[in-house]
């Protein structure tokens, strides 16, 4: 038999790591089979002995870091299924910016056949590398010298001031809900 699920994440600053081991955690407190494992440990071998491969990551400059590799390695892989899950400092209620953000990185093939979640997490400067805090720092400071500024921009302005964690396991509801759906459907 198989194992049911496992669960990759790529994490720099802790949120996607603490996401994955989570639902890692929910779904195996449910009598299913369920691990976590850090991306950089992740052989085709590896992940070819589970049903589900979900993928978890950053929202990063736009995009969502690692994607087209762990989409790949699935693909060459043994496993059935694939989802993903995303972390970023957007706030769930954003819900215009984080369905634009899937537009832009996944295809409409995508989007309707691989089950996607976004799971607001925050910032943490003490484990961003320093290209990442520059990146922000520099649009921070293009904001201050906007002379109108959006709600939005009020809102990304005090957002980046400083870090903080908005994560939360009840943000793991969707993504977890889907795995034992599909498990027992599968079943």
């Amino acid at each position: 038999m198989k194992n049911e699920i496992i669960i990759i994440y790529k994490s720099k600053t802790g949120f996607t790591r603490k996401y994955a081991e989570m639902i890692a955690e929910e779904m195996s407190s449910d009598g299913i089979s369920c691990t976590s494992t850090d991306y950089k440990a992740v052989k085709i071998d590896s992940i070819s002995d589970y049903n589900i491969v979900v993928f978890g990551t950053r929202a990063h400059a736009g995009r969502i870091d690692g994607y087209k590799k762990a989409k790949q390695i699935f693909q060459e892989s043994r496993a059935k299924h694939f989802a993903l899950f995303v972390t970023g400092a957007t706030p769930n209620t954003e819900k215009k910016i984080i369905s634009d953000f899937w537009a832009q990185n996944l295809s409409a093939e995508e989007l309707s056949l691989i089950p996607h979640f976004y799971l607001q997490s925050g910032l943490c400067y003490e484990n961003m590398c320093l290209s990442d805090r520059l990146m922000i720092k520099a649009a921070s400071a293009m904001l201050k010298n906007k002379k109108e500024k959006t709600a939005f921009d009020n809102i990304f302005e005090q957002a980046v001031s400083g870090s903080y964690d908005i994560s939360s396991r009840e943000y793991i509801r969707p993504v977890t809900a889907f795995l034992k759906q599909y498990v027992t459907f599968e079943a």
